[in-house]
């Protein structure tokens, strides 16, 4: 939450709107860079919001360093990943995911990755869970989706999968 914010903080205001609050941003947390540079800057302009996307993508700085992974990932995620096909469906533009300190380590666990340029629809549609499903050859309702916002519960019940919730 509090890298996406940070960024999110930066690329607005770089771009000459008024970044949201914290407690406005919560709201959005769950939505993707696009959904939020329209939500925040109430833009239904194609041009200006391609600006704002593609300054928030090359040329202001990510704060991965703000991301905390949790101690021993490494270990479940490599324990879960011999019993099971794990993949990653995130609303992240290619490139950034496994640059993230202490991501990287992990990619190698995940037989597929869907990022937001793999889909037209986003979370909370099921289009990108039930990609995933289709790549890593299994069914739906055999998945269990991990997700951490309310956009990841909506979406998994729309594709037919298990849910559980990661919170802090």
């Amino acid at each position: 939450f509090e890298a996406n914010f940070n960024f999110f903080q930066d690329v607005i205001s770089t771009a000459g709107y008024t970044a949201s609050t914290r407690e406005e941003y919560k709201k959005m947390f769950h939505l993707s860079m696009k959904d939020v540079i329209k939500k925040i800057t109430k833009s239904k302009d194609k041009k200006e919001i391609k600006r704002i996307w593609e300054l928030g993508k090359f040329k202001i700085n990510y704060p991965s360093e703000l991301i905390k992974i949790p101690t021993n990932v490494e270990k479940t995620i490599r324990e879960l990943s011999k019993s099971y096909f794990l993949g990653i469906v995130t609303s992240r533009v290619k490139g950034g995911l496994f640059k993230i300190k202490g991501v990287g380590v992990l990619e190698k666990y995940f037989k597929i990755v869907i990022y937001f340029e793999d889909t037209k629809k986003h979370k909370p549609h099921p289009e990108p869970l039930l990609l995933a499903a289709k790549k890593l050859g299994i069914k739906p309702n055999d998945a269990v989706y991990i997700g951490d916002a309310e956009s990841d519960i909506i979406a998994a019940k729309a594709a037919g999968m298990k849910i559980i919730m990661y919170s802090k």
